[in-house]
């Protein structure tokens, strides 16, 4: 997996790596009673579909439908399937797309922020939260995901709890680490600090560090800016496409999103540059098409 790490990093090195956009939304669109990762099983021809579109239009990083998928979460919407059956599925979907493409292409294992931010939970233990994170940590491991995409934190602490059990499982695998944002400038949306949160997660040597969703992409790409006064590390930026009306509907479209995500690469500040919900295939055309003109950040 070492190796791994060092291909990632040779690639961030020479130009933008892109990211697949929302799974999500992808296979759902705005329906809120389907789950998305169960899909991998029901529906697998249109996941393997999915990957392969990503990919044809420039992803090198594909990742995981498994954001739900840790126990904990998936007691939480009712089903029954264990986490084992539905990780295994995801990722045999995934590798299929990618031996189908016969081109490079990296699969990151998406933990989610489970049920509970631990540090405010009154009704869940750390145990328990490491517990469920440790099956879905260990069935990500075990079917050969490339690295792991710690997403969506808003409390430290799971991310935290999370990255142990990730360097005590696979300490070779390389982390992501993404966090969602205020709207406030320079927080997560817990509140904390952008500087703080970068103390808290360098012990674990990211491979990147950055924020997905958020309040939109502008919101993602002036926190980027922040970023990268505090690190050196390489960015990572997957927002969405701005916050959903009362019909799931997204506003921003995938030429806002390019365009802005445009300010940030002409800047030099992006090393891998995605989408979050809201987001489909053509969002990652588009930015794979844009990001293809700027040299990745230093």
């Amino acid at each position: 997996m070492s190796n791994i790490r060092e291909r990632i990093t040779e690639l961030m090195q020479r130009h933008i790596v892109v990211k697949d956009a929302a799974i999500g939304t992808t296979l759902t669109g705005t329906r809120r009673d389907i789950v998305p990762d169960i899909l991998s099983i029901s529906d697998r021809e249109r996941v393997v579909a999915m990957y392969e579109a990503s990919i044809k239009a420039g992803a090198t990083i594909i990742t995981s439908n498994t954001f739900m998928s840790d126990p904990l979460m998936l007691a939480s919407c009712g089903v029954n399937t264990p986490t084992e059956e539905v990780v295994k599925a995801s990722l045999e979907a995934a590798k299929e797309a990618r031996e189908h493409s016969n081109k490079e292409v990296f699969i990151a294992g998406s933990i989610g922020p489970s049920t509970r931010n631990i540090s405010l939970a009154i009704d869940l233990t750390p145990e328990q939260l490491r517990d469920s994170y440790r099956t879905l940590i260990e069935v990500l491991n075990h079917h050969g995901a490339d690295l792991f995409l710690i997403e969506s934190i808003t409390d430290v602490r799971n991310a935290e709890i999370a990255a142990e059990l990730c360097r005590e499982i696979a300490p070779e695998v390389p982390i992501i680490f993404s966090a969602t944002l205020s709207k406030i400038g320079g927080l997560l949306a817990s509140g904390r600090p952008i500087e703080k949160f970068i103390e808290d997660v360098a012990k674990f040597e990211p491979l990147a560090i950055g924020f997905n969703c958020s309040y939109g992409v502008k919101n993602v790409v002036d926190n980027i800016e922040l970023l990268t006064r505090f690190t050196s590390l390489p960015t990572y930026a997957a927002p969405s496409a701005g916050i959903p009306d009362a019909k799931g509907r997204h506003p921003e479209t995938a030429k806002k999103h390019t365009e802005t995500l445009r300010t940030a690469a002409e800047r030099g500040m992006l090393n891998i540059v995605g989408g979050c919900c809201g987001t489909t295939v053509d969002y990652t055309r588009s930015v794979a098409q844009m990001a293809r003109h700027y040299k990745p950040r230093k």
